[in-house]
């Protein structure tokens, strides 16, 4: 019995026949790279340090002498006392990104390449997000097409969240591009077993920037798994038995991890155990949630799930159903083929929507679990998120099939050409709401939850890492020309004085951690602050802030003044 013809067109939209990404392909990955890396360094000075910044910034500044010591003096500088003294300094995560930091700031104070300090700490995270980019493009471009590709790469610089976390000295971007590194060269290497070289290098420098990576070798052995038993099932012999990409990540991924942190060159097991303990037993911080402030589990089991429909732009939010809802169904008839020996010679033997589904759903599900800390927002699932601008690019190209569909066919020429302006219109808003986001990244809400005002009558969180006191500069300086002391409430002292190392705020202007004995005192409104706010009412002797900074008419920061300073 011949295949009907929806499923054929299904499954010829879903899995054409693509070209290998060619040498002008790779050139307008790097044009995104280094245009999006443009738009970060340009943007990020509105950004205070965020207080997870602070703490890198002071490993980063460490890590930088002993490089310079490793230079100077190697026999030293390998010395156990030289790399305890050193490499202690926030060991709870793996030393990869830091290190970057470090040589980034080392070259920086050499070559003056930035102009202000905090972006040269940033600037290899700005990089990790540009080159995410490029690689989604290259990504897309095997999967679907060259005009896929691009809607991807778009898709995924235009999410507010993440694009406040590209400008970071943080791991949380660099993540993302490890895990979608290592996802692709485990695809490719189900065909070229020469990527199987590439998925145990990239593994080990996933492994070396964030423990998110532990999950990508059971990811892609549930895929290998079904794509083996449907492969032979089928009788098409397609894929190699032989897990040559597992090879490579058990032997490569270890040595890279091993050999980028030299805090682990002594007493290597006590310490790995630990590092393994700290995550897996993580403290519990706060995090409001329909007005409630959550300080222990069980978590909502909803949060995830909410959080993502909040933040993230509708419009790609829509597309992605839709590529995930016309991806599953041609994943689906091709599966019926190759059970029933009627496969076709373009079908995808390595099931790759089910693999970027794994991508995709194993993050957000981790953050399912009652007991999990959901103390850091969004950004705990960013690695799902580059999956989900693939599907959002595949929902493009199916919305253009269908409204192609629509037209006579003497139109198809102009088909072609109304696809970009529909790309550009489908983007549109997630442009609008990422450029809006600025520089409230973490502040900011999307059409689902009413916007920011709307989230804040829902009493969700508005902030958090104290990140908005950057925000700030201007009024500070123009109300202690003279200098003086400030209560910052949530930003890390190193953050706060690193406004001055970039020439934003004089440096007259001191932090403190005493209300009563600071001259300003802020409040970032979360909801664990609202002591802050009473103590505050008690000490000055008044409920009346002298300014408040807003968002959309939401407020952020209180700035109150010291009668008796």
């Amino acid at each position: 019995m011949s295949e009907p013809a929806t499923a054929r067109s299904a499954r010829s939209a879903s899995n054409p026949v693509r070209p290998a990404p060619t040498w002008r392909d790779h050139l307008i990955g790097l044009l995104l790279c280094a245009g999006y890396v443009a738009v970060l360094l340009y943007t990020a000075p509105a950004l205070g340090l965020s207080r997870d910044e602070g703490m890198y910034v002071f490993a980063a500044e460490t890590y930088a002498r002993w490089f310079q010591q490793l230079a100077d003096d190697p026999s030293r500088a390998l010395q156990r006392e030289a790399i305890d003294a050193v490499w202690r300094v926030n060991h709870e995560h793996p030393a990869l990104c830091k290190s970057l930091f470090a040589l980034s700031y080392l070259l920086d104070s050499k070559l003056g390449l930035f102009t202000h300090e905090s972006l040269a700490f940033r600037f290899p995270g700005m990089v990790s997000a540009g080159l995410l980019l490029w690689l989604l493009y290259v990504f897309g471009t095997r999967l679907h097409g060259r005009r896929a590709g691009l809607f991807a790469a778009l898709a995924y610089a235009l999410l507010p969240r993440p694009f406040y976390h590209a400008h970071l000295d943080a791991f949380d971007v660099p993540i993302a591009l490890a895990t979608t590194a290592v996802t692709y060269a485990y695809w490719r290497s189900l065909h070229d077993r020469r990527w199987a070289l590439w998925a145990g290098v990239l593994f080990g420098l996933a492994l070396a920037t964030k423990h998110n990576s532990w999950v990508l070798p059971g990811i892609c052995a549930l895929h290998f798994v079904g794509a083996l038993w449907l492969d032979r099932r089928s009788g098409r012999r397609a894929l190699s038995p032989v897990p040559y990409w597992l090879l490579a990540m058990a032997v490569l991924g270890p040595l890279i991890f091993f050999g980028s942190w030299p805090w682990l060159w002594h007493d290597t097991w006590p310490r790995l155990r630990a590092y393994g303990a700290f995550h897996v037993h993580h403290e519990y911080y706060n995090m409001a949630y329909f007005g409630v402030n959550y300080f222990w589990p069980p978590f909502p089991l909803s949060y995830v799930w909410v959080m993502t429909l909040y933040t993230v732009p509708v419009t790609t939010l829509l597309l992605a159903l839709v590529g995930l809802w016309h991806e599953g169904r041609a994943t689906l008839a091709t599966l019926r083929r190759n059970l029933a020996r009627a496969f076709e010679p373009d079908d995808d033997a390595s099931h790759a929507s089910v693999l970027l589904l794994g991508g995709l759903l194993a993050p957000l599900a981790m953050f399912v679990l009652p007991s999990t800390p959901i103390f850091g927002g969004t950004k705990h699932w960013f690695t799902a998120y580059p999956f989900m601008a693939l599907f959002a690019a595949a929902g493009f190209e199916r919305a253009l099939a269908v409204y192609g569909s629509a037209l006579p066919v003497k139109l198809a020429r102009l088909r072609a050409q109304l696809a970009w302006p529909i790309g550009g219109l489908l983007l549109l808003p997630a442009l609008v709401e990422t450029a809006h986001s600025h520089p409230f990244g973490l502040s900011h809400y999307g059409l689902a939850a009413g916007f920011v005002p709307g989230a804040a009558d829902r009493g969700m969180n508005r902030q958090f890492w104290g990140f908005t006191t950057g925000s700030l500069v201007e009024f500070l300086d123009r109300k202690l020309p003279n200098g003086g002391s400030v209560y910052i409430c949530d930003t890390l002292d190193y953050s706060f004085r690193m406004l001055a190392r970039d020439g934003l705020l004089t440096d007259r202007i001191v932090p403190t951690s005493s209300i009563a004995d600071a001259d300003l005192a802020l409040v970032h409104h979360e909801h664990h602050f609202a002591e802050v706010d009473q103590q505050i009412w008690t000490l000055y002797g008044t409920t009346k802030p002298i300014y408040v900074l807003t968002y959309d008419g939401v407020p952020i920061i209180s700035v109150y003044e010291n009668p008796g300073r």
